[in-house]
């Protein structure tokens, strides 16, 4: 078995923009078929916390630099990681749940296959939330494209883990399970190359 990042089996969950292909990542997908693995796709949790698929919890922040809403960001995002994490600490134990059916069944979980370059799902490296609102805020929504929209992003990214993977790994710990830890780089697609997922 493998447990997938759901925008790796659908990048129409992803933000505005980070879509690089219309359906599935088949550099991560056929090898996990060509290995004969079971594959599960976990939840978008941020499409669970941040208002559905197009996320438009976070499109009021898109050229937002010069309302009242994006002055008070430095004390509403403190609130809004909170919320984040209460839902996404449900969507982690309902994960860490279904792996240790598995196990427990006797299957092998080969890993998790996180997405650097994510808030939520990196492995290894994350989007610095704050850095990327504050540069969302000086877009001009009339004229922007995806391209600056993938800028943001590629010049936000730093060392650390994702809000769910953190999640995830604790509820795995607190049911004394360990499963592998692996990554798709966001980044890399962005910039036009993806490594095939080695297994």
């Amino acid at each position: 078995m493998i447990f997938l990042s759901h925008c790796i089996l659908n990048e129409n969950t992803r933000y505005l923009g980070g879509a690089c292909r219309p359906g599935a990542v088949r550099e991560i997908i056929e090898p996990c078929i060509d290995c004969g693995l079971g594959i599960v796709q976990l939840p978008c949790p941020e499409q669970h916390a941040w208002g559905g698929v197009d996320k438009r919890f976070l499109l009021y922040f898109f050229g937002a630099k010069h309302s009242l809403f994006f002055s008070l960001r430095r004390l509403l995002l403190p609130v809004m990681l909170a919320y984040t994490r209460l839902v996404y600490i449900r969507l982690a134990r309902k994960a860490a749940k279904q792996m240790k059916d598995y196990l427990r069944r006797g299957y092998l979980i080969r890993g998790i296959v996180g997405i650097d370059g994510s808030p939520s799902c990196g492995v290894r490296r994350i989007l610095d939330v704050d850095r990327a609102l504050t540069c969302l805020g000086d877009l001009d929504v009339e004229r922007s494209t995806t391209q600056d929209v993938n800028a943001i992003v590629l010049g936000s990214v730093t060392k650390g883990r994702g809000l769910f993977i953190e999640c995830l790994v604790k509820e795995l710990n607190r049911r004394g399970l360990s499963v592998p830890l692996m990554s798709h780089s966001l980044i890399d697609e962005l910039t036009g190359f993806v490594a095939p997922l080695s297994l």
